[in-house]
C-alpha cells in the first residue's frame, strides 16, 4: 500500500511537472516569435531593428514608413503567432493518439498562441493613438496608422471575449485525454483534480518560474519592468481566464475509455522538456540586450 501510494505521488508530480516545462519552454519560444518575425519583416522592408523577448526597437536608416509597411511589418509577429497556433492544434489533433510529450507541449502552443493573439486587440484598446503609450505596440500600431476608429477596436474586443469563452468551453477535453487511467476521469471530481494537475498547477508556476527567469538583470531597466508589468501580464490573464472557463466547463463533460490516449510517458519526468526549458531560459538571459538584424 506505501509502495503504491509513493508511485501515485510520483506519477502526479511527474506529470505536472512535465506540464509545467511544455507551458514554459511554449510561453517563452511565443513571445519571442512574435517579436522576431516582427523584425525579419522589417528588414523586407530595409529597417534594421534590435529584438528583445518583450518588445522591438527599429533603425529607419533613412527609410520612411507608409501605411503598406507599417500594417505589413506590425502585423506579421500576431499573425505568425496564429498560424503557428492552429498548426499546433493541427498536429496535437493528428498526432494525439500517439503517446509523446510533444503532444502536451502542441496543446500549450496552441492555447498561449491564441491567447497572445487574442490579447493584440486589449492591448490595442489601450493603445491606439496614444503614441506614448506601453501599449502602442504590435496590432495597436497598425491599426492607429490605418486609421482605425475606435468604437470598431472595442467592437473587436467584445468578439475576443466571446471566443476566450469558446476556446475555455473547449479547453479542458483536449488536457483529459492524456490521462492513463479511466479511472482519474471518470467522474467530475476526478475531472476536476486530474485538470489542475496537468493544466491549473502547469499555468501557475509555468507563469511564476517563466517570469523569475525572464525578470530583468538589470535593476535600471525599468522599460522592461514596465513592459513585463503589462503586456505579458495580459498575456497570462488571458491563458489564465480560458484555462479557468475550462475548470468550470467540466461539470458539462462526459469521458468514456475510448477517449483517452493514456499516456504513460507523462507519468515520468521528461529530461528533454526540462532541458529545453533550461535552454529557452538561457537564450533569454543572453540575448537580454537585444539581438540585431541588419540588412
Amino acid at each position: 500500500m506505501e509502495r503504491k501510494h509513493s508511485e501515485e505521488w510520483q506519477s502526479r508530480a511527474s506529470r505536472t511537472i512535465n506540464s509545467t516545462a511544455c507551458f514554459s519552454l511554449a510561453y517563452v519560444l511565443l513571445t519571442y516569435l512574435l517579436w522576431l518575425i516582427t523584425g525579419v519583416t522589417g528588414m523586407l522592408y530595409k529597417f534594421d531593428s534590435f529584438v528583445y523577448y518583450y518588445g522591438i526597437k527599429f533603425i529607419l536608416n533613412d527609410h520612411a514608413w507608409d501605411k503598406v509597411k507599417v500594417a505589413m511589418v506590425y502585423t506579421s509577429g500576431p499573425a505568425f503567432i496564429l498560424m503557428l497556433a492552429f498548426l499546433a492544434l493541427l498536429l496535437f489533433s493528428r498526432m494525439k493518439q500517439i503517446r509523446t510529450m510533444l503532444n502536451v507541449f502542441f496543446l500549450w502552443i496552441f492555447i498561449i498562441g491564441i491567447s497572445i493573439f487574442l490579447s493584440q486587440f486589449i492591448i490595442a484598446a489601450f493603445g491606439l493613438y496614444n503614441y506614448n503609450s506601453i501599449y502602442y505596440q504590435g496590432l495597436a500600431v497598425s491599426f492607429a496608422w490605418l486609421r482605425t476608429p475606435v468604437s470598431v477596436i472595442y467592437a473587436l474586443n467584445v468578439i475576443v471575449v466571446l471566443l476566450i469563452v469558446y476556446l475555455g468551453v473547449n479547453c479542458a477535453r483536449p488536457f483529459l485525454v492524456f490521462s492513463f487511467s479511466f479511472s482519474k476521469v471518470n467522474n467530475l471530481e476526478r475531472r476536476r483534480k486530474y485538470f489542475f494537475e496537468i493544466a491549473l498547477v502547469p499555468y501557475i508556476m509555468g507563469s511564476l518560474v517563466t517570469i523569475i527567469a525572464i525578470f530583468p538583470k538589470e535593476i535600471a531597466a525599468k522599460n522592461v519592468l514596465i513592459l513585463l508589468a503589462s503586456t505579458h501580464l495580459i498575456y497570462i490573464v488571458v491563458v489564465g481566464a480560458i484555462l479557468g472557463i475550462g475548470w468550470l466547463s467540466l461539470s458539462y463533460i462526459e469521458m468514456s475509455k475510448p477517449d483517452l490516449v493514456r499516456y504513460k510517458s507523462l507519468q515520468v519526468p521528461s529530461v528533454g522538456a526540462l532541458l529545453f526549458m533550461i535552454i529557452s531560459w538561457a537564450t533569454i538571459y543572453i540575448t537580454f540586450r537585444g539581438v540585431y538584424l541588419s540588412n
